[in-house]
């Protein structure tokens, strides 16, 4: 994997992370990262996600009782085998949300401590935002404060331009970005301490535009398709009010073919049913 910061003196800078094309079984070992996280972060509640994990390493298929157990962490975005879900794009736009989320977990910031990252939402249809993170950052003397960004997601497979997609995104969060802080700030309402007073603020802090505040554009791509210079552009224009420096970030991830490697995510999901 690279990662390579594009335009960082832009009002919206953007990384592009690569994943070299490598061999079949390193694809298959980040495939299986991503499969084996979701699973964990859907179903690790309850013993669904072991036996689900137990029946992929032993290459056996899961029956009776426990199939239906593992089913219905599955079925809501991937289907089920042999068909799947009619509308296949889900399955791409929803391994482009797991793959913003775990590398947004791993992403070292300088003064930047992770203090919440959402996971993605249980279904890709699901109304609200596709990314929430907050970090805390030093200020004067020994305080800290929390900084959020609210980050859309998309992926871009053929058909338009990246271009297009980001426009898109950033439309989204320009309409609509008010209703997904809201949403945020309604589920995570009992949380303890600062982060709990910074969810009794953040739709307010968003409306303002306030420096505590951003937005992010995150494009999971094809290697043929991602772009090498001029992205992301566009964004301050549909977000005019975010002019703090750090308020806008843009992200892409890009693969070889990167549908079939979502199709490869969903066969280890599958392969225990």
């Amino acid at each position: 994997m690279t990662r390579t910061t594009k335009a960082p003196a832009a009002a919206c800078p953007w990384e592009l992370i690569g994943f070299a094309d490598g061999s079949t079984q390193e694809r298959a070992a980040v495939a299986w990262i991503i499969a084996d996280k979701i699973m964990k972060e859907r179903a690790g509640h309850c013993r669904g996600y072991q036996l689900w994990r137990d029946a992929v390493l032993k290459g056996m298929a899961l029956s009776g009782d426990d199939a239906r157990l593992v089913q219905p962490f599955i079925r809501p975005v991937f289907g089920l085998p042999p068909k799947g879900n009619e509308a296949e794009d889900h399955v791409p736009g929803h391994v482009g949300e797991w793959l913003w989320y775990l590398l947004t977990h791993e992403e070292q910031l300088r003064g930047h401590e992770l203090a919440l990252l959402e996971a993605p939402s249980w279904s890709v249809t699901e109304g609200g935002g596709d990314g929430f993170v907050v970090h805390r950052i030093p200020e004067a003397g020994s305080d800290t404060a929390l900084i959020f960004k609210l980050w859309e997601i998309k992926k871009f497979t053929g058909g338009g331009s990246v271009s297009d997609t980001i426009t898109k995104a950033a439309t989204q969060l320009a309409n609509r970005g008010d209703e997904y802080v809201a949403k945020i700030s309604w589920a995570n309402s009992k949380l303890p301490g600062d982060l709990g007073l910074l969810m009794t603020e953040l739709t307010e802090l968003w409306m303002r535009a306030d420096p505590r505040g951003g937005a992010g554009v995150s494009v999971s791509t094809n290697m043929a398709t991602a772009p090498k210079r001029a992205a992301f552009t566009q964004v301050p224009t549909y977000l005019p009010q975010l002019v703090h420096p750090g308020q806008l970030r843009g992200l892409v991830i890009a693969t070889k073919d990167f549908t079939a490697f979502a199709t490869q995510v969903r066969g280890y999901l599958w392969s225990a049913l």
